[in-house]
């Protein structure tokens, strides 16, 4: 059941969770469709967290059902929005803000699948339609968003297929190792499941080009929180668990040059371009492993 009652994020946290999520593309398409409905409302950042919030809780319902299911997570999200901070709202206002969480997470569903008719969540994601048609401001959102993605097919961008209600992870991800208790005691990870994120770095390191390339894992580890700051606990964790030596005084002398600041890395440069491409797909992973 979800919880009542919304606490409003920090806008500090919100401008730092902000930077990071324009890694996504799909954030980056409905930022500003999410900004023009904004006022009085959920900014951006805290629509796409709640949905983030709202698939957790779709997955624990049987795949059959979801598409019944949207009209109790309706009745509990209008509650939940009922108050922010303990601040009482209108209907209207909790409707809006339903609407807004609800309509994000059609738009994440609908990614699963390039062909719409195939996509495993249609029956899911015109449930959520049917019901959000009838709020104010779906329609404006809908529309602000297909003007948006018309925008990326003109640039020749497409958005790239993903579930993230995790269905499919294991079929498109592929087969994952297993780490021992060893391994997973002694990485010095700090995460409820120490396994995905392992995982998660398992597949990213299959693009590494260089050793510098572990930077980028060192830096979202380091950024979520998972690892101290010590790089050479980090290289004897690499060397440990996956078997690569790097040099700890060359891998500060890579964090020197791009920064400790993920956010202020500079595309211009060739290595640090290809380590915000690393950066973006451990976050991905991560985000469907854990």
């Amino acid at each position: 059941m979800i919880e009542t009652g919304y606490k409003r994020i920090p806008k500090e946290k919100i401008r730092k969770t902000k930077t990071k999520l324009y890694s996504d593309p799909l954030f980056k398409m409905v930022y500003l469709p999410l900004w023009y409905q904004h006022e009085e409302d959920l900014t951006p950042v805290e629509v796409w967290q709640e949905a983030n919030m709202v698939i957790g809780e779709m997955k624990a319902i049987s795949k059959d059902i979801r598409h019944l299911e949207v009209s109790t997570i309706v009745e509990e999200l209008n509650e939940r929005y009922s108050s922010f901070d303990n601040v009482a709202r209108t209907e209207e206002m909790a409707q809006h803000t339903t609407m807004l969480v609800l309509s994000t997470v059609m738009f994440m569903l609908a990614e699963a699948d390039a062909d719409w008719k195939h996509n495993p969540h249609l029956q899911l994601c015109r449930s959520i339609s049917q019901i959000m048609s009838r709020v104010k401001g779906f329609k404006e959102l809908c529309r602000d968003v297909k003007t948006e993605e018309s925008r990326l097919t003109e640039e020749n961008t497409s958005l790239p297929i993903r579930d993230f209600m995790g269905d499919t992870k294991e079929s498109d991800i592929g087969d994952l190792p297993i780490f021992s208790d060893k391994d997973i005691s002694a990485c010095g990870i700090k995460h409820d499941n120490v396994t995905g994120i392992l995982q998660a770095i398992w597949l990213v390191s299959k693009s590494f080009v260089a050793s510098n390339d572990w930077i980028a894992v060192y830096a979202v580890l380091l950024d979520m929180e998972f690892i101290p700051s010590t790089m050479t606990t980090f290289c004897t964790m690499v060397k440990n668990v996956f078997g690569v030596s790097i040099d700890s005084k060359y891998m500060n002398s890579v964090l020197r040059s791009h920064g400790k600041d993920i956010d202020k890395w500079n595309e211009i440069y060739d290595d640090q371009r290809r380590h915000l491409e690393l950066v973006s797909a451990l976050r991905l992973y991560i985000s469907r492993l854990t």
